[in-house]
């Protein structure tokens, strides 16, 4: 083994065995071995977890919200690369909000939706409304329309970058062959590019949809009472003064593990048929 292969698998063991040790930690305060409240083995938290209709409704709707979100701002992302492609300005703009934090994102959507916020305000003085506090309730709301917003702003540019990125790479050889060989325009958006897009994005798709499912600020400040999204439930299990309750916690923090493990497995599954069609 060389140094080089060394050091690469010296970094992933750095990077693994956190998630490894705490998973292993969480197994076993899940099971009333370790942590506050143990006290001795006994599956009880685990089947309170899984039996429980609010842990279900949090898993459903965190993946609801999140699957609208990511699947908004793939659709933008698709149509605002081939269109800004060749502006420098327009993927500045494109890309500007991936500089932004997800609670800014979500404080932002909390003063435009909200009942007080800027659009209940210009509702009221164009005399849509008799009030601001008449506007639609769209924060807190089960719908969830200002969290998918917020996700939707925030996982858009990353998309687009990646969007932008496929099509520097591949994409100007193969849409110049299909115009040579007498394909029209839309023909080559349809047959050619956005293909080349879908192949090119999905592992990238993947991803934001992953990290959207374990998102805590923006639904800290956005999400309704219930359900409550799945990372939201998981910190209140946590700061539970019955002890007893805090084991739940390592429950669904385990049932989020496990989800986000689907997820990087798919991640790998999708970019490898991807790297074998490149290739």
């Amino acid at each position: 083994m060389n140094h080089r292969a060394s050091a690469g698998y010296l970094a992933v063991a750095l990077v693994a065995t956190p998630v490894i040790v705490g998973s292993a930690y969480s197994a076993a305060a899940t099971f009333g071995i370790v942590g506050a409240g143990a006290s001795g083995f006994t599956a009880t938290r685990a089947w309170d977890v899984l039996s429980d209709a609010q842990t279900w409704r949090s898993v459903l709707w965190t993946t609801y919200t999140a699957g609208v979100a990511t699947t908004i701002a793939t659709a933008a992302a698709l149509f605002v690369s081939v269109r800004v492609q060749r502006s420098g300005l327009g993927r500045l703009f494109a890309v500007f909000p991936l500089s932004m934090p997800y609670v800014a994102a979500g404080l932002a959507a909390l003063l435009m939706f909200g009942q007080s916020g800027f659009l209940s305000r210009i509702a009221f003085a164009a005399g849509l409304t008799s009030s601001p506090g008449d506007f639609p309730a769209i924060v807190y709301d089960r719908a969830g329309i200002a969290i998918i917003f917020a996700f939707a702003w925030k996982e858009f540019p990353f998309l687009a970058l990646t969007a932008l990125a496929v099509l520097d790479t591949r994409g100007d050889g193969l849409r110049e062959t299909a115009r040579t060989l007498g394909a029209t325009a839309r023909m080559t958006f349809t047959r050619v590019t956005l293909p080349l897009l879908l192949r090119g994005i999905a592992p990238a798709v993947i991803a934001a949809f992953a990290f959207l499912v374990g998102q805590y600020e923006s639904v800290a400040l956005l999400a309704p009472s219930d359900p409550q999204p799945l990372s939201v439930l998981t910190y209140e299990r946590a700061q539970d003064p019955d002890l007893s309750r805090r084991g739940e916690a390592h429950a669904l923090g385990l049932l989020a593990m496990a989800s986000a493990v689907f997820l990087v497995l798919l991640h790998e599954r999708v970019r490898g048929r991807t790297d074998e069609r490149d290739t």
